[in-house]
């Protein structure tokens, strides 16, 4: 409509320049061009009254064809702008009935989950948008597998570990009370009954380590500086091998690195690698701690100089105590729960440059 009347005042003009332009009087005053739009024998027609010499000129246009033509582009726009509203309207009907569907099926999956947990979820049998619903779920069940399987191992550990310096207390009573003895034998027997006390309220200790880890895991994770946090755990850490003139050199690969962690968990993985690398690292040696990223994961590594491991061995069940060194054999199992609990994976192998083992923590980089 704009070219319509942009080209009414060119003709207007052509008009003056011809000097073919008829000027009229009108009652009322008017100081700029002006429009109206009338209808005329079912015409609309395009009027312009254009000041000229303290005269107008008049003049009109016939636009029924430009008019029918916006006005059929517009019923268009509006058609097609049902016509796709209502497709978004059906899609979304449709993708409704689907997703409802699929969860209805997830919904009767969980259902059916065992007490053992026993059951996972095919991530072939839903659709790509709830992959990582199914992954999130997939490892809640491995988790909950994981909680069972370690609690019945962990139960039989306890009464077991308990069981033995019970019996060795009771054994070494009752043959202490079949005679008279000397005093230095009443002596030993009571200083070895102290160390089987000593020995059940270290297993307690741990036992209490568990249930203040389960807490932990209900922590909220914070965003922090990891690399800060390690070099502030390892500081601490370093005190231990003073004695043994043993020392903690840390390499970091990044000087800074911000992660959302629960950070209780994460300082309980990184104190047993440091502690374990100090009790079966030898005296005047060097203990090692990098960290990296690769492949959006971060990586975290304590290299100690002992003897090494047997990689056939399950060094992360409870109760299970290789090497000579003294312990409840608990440490690895709860860093190995913790690592769980934060969606990571710890392992550990030997070294391949030198004798001793290598304890590493991946977490994937968020």
């Amino acid at each position: 409509m704009q070219n319509e009347q942009e080209r009414l005042i060119q003709k207007i003009e052509l008009l003056i320049q011809n000097n073919n332009a008829k000027l009229v009087d009108l009652d009322e005053n008017i100081n700029k061009i002006s429009f109206t739009f009338t209808e005329e024998k079912d015409k609309k027609i395009i009027n312009i009254i254009y000041p000229y010499k303290e005269k107008y000129i008049i003049a009109k246009e016939d636009i029924t064809q430009v008019y029918n033509f916006l006005n059929t582009i517009f019923l268009s726009f509006v058609a097609l702008g049902l016509c796709a509203l209502s497709l978004i309207i059906f899609y979304s009907f449709f993708i409704s009935k689907i997703f409802a569907t699929y969860l209805h099926h997830l919904s009767l999956k969980i259902s059916k989950f065992d007490d053992n947990v026993s059951n996972l979820l095919e991530q072939k049998e839903y659709p790509y948008e709830l992959k990582e619903l199914i992954i999130n779920i997939n490892h809640l069940v491995k988790r909950i597998q994981n909680y069972n399987l370690t609690q019945k191992e962990l139960f039989i550990g306890i009464a077991h570990e308990l069981k033995t310096p019970l019996a060795v207390i009771k054994t070494k009573n009752d043959v202490t009370l079949m005679k008279d003895r000397d005093i230095q034998y009443y002596k030993d027997t009571i200083n070895q009954t102290n160390n089987s006390v000593n020995n059940m309220n270290n297993i307690i200790s741990s036992v209490l380590k568990i249930g203040r880890q389960e807490g932990a895991q209900f922590e909220e994770s914070k965003e922090l500086d990891i690399i800060k946090l390690i070099e502030k755990e390892c500081k601490n850490y370093a005190l231990l091998g003073i004695k043994n003139g043993q020392k903690l050199q840390c390499k970091h690969e990044l000087s800074s690195l911000n992660m959302k962690i629960q950070s209780t968990l994460f300082i309980q993985i990184l104190s047993n690698f440091i502690q374990n690398a100090f009790k079966f690292s030898p005296a005047n040696s060097t203990i090692y701690l990098n960290t990296y990223v690769e492949d959006k994961q971060f990586i975290l590594e304590v290299l100690d100089n002992g003897d090494g491991v047997d990689e056939n061995n399950d060094y992360f069940a409870p109760f299970k105590r290789y090497g000579k060194k003294d312990g409840v054999g608990l440490g690895l199992f709860l860093s190995k729960q913790a690592a769980t609990a934060l969606k990571a994976k710890i392992s550990l192998e030997n070294r391949k440059d030198s004798k001793g083992a290598i304890a590493k923590l991946i977490m994937n980089v968020k």
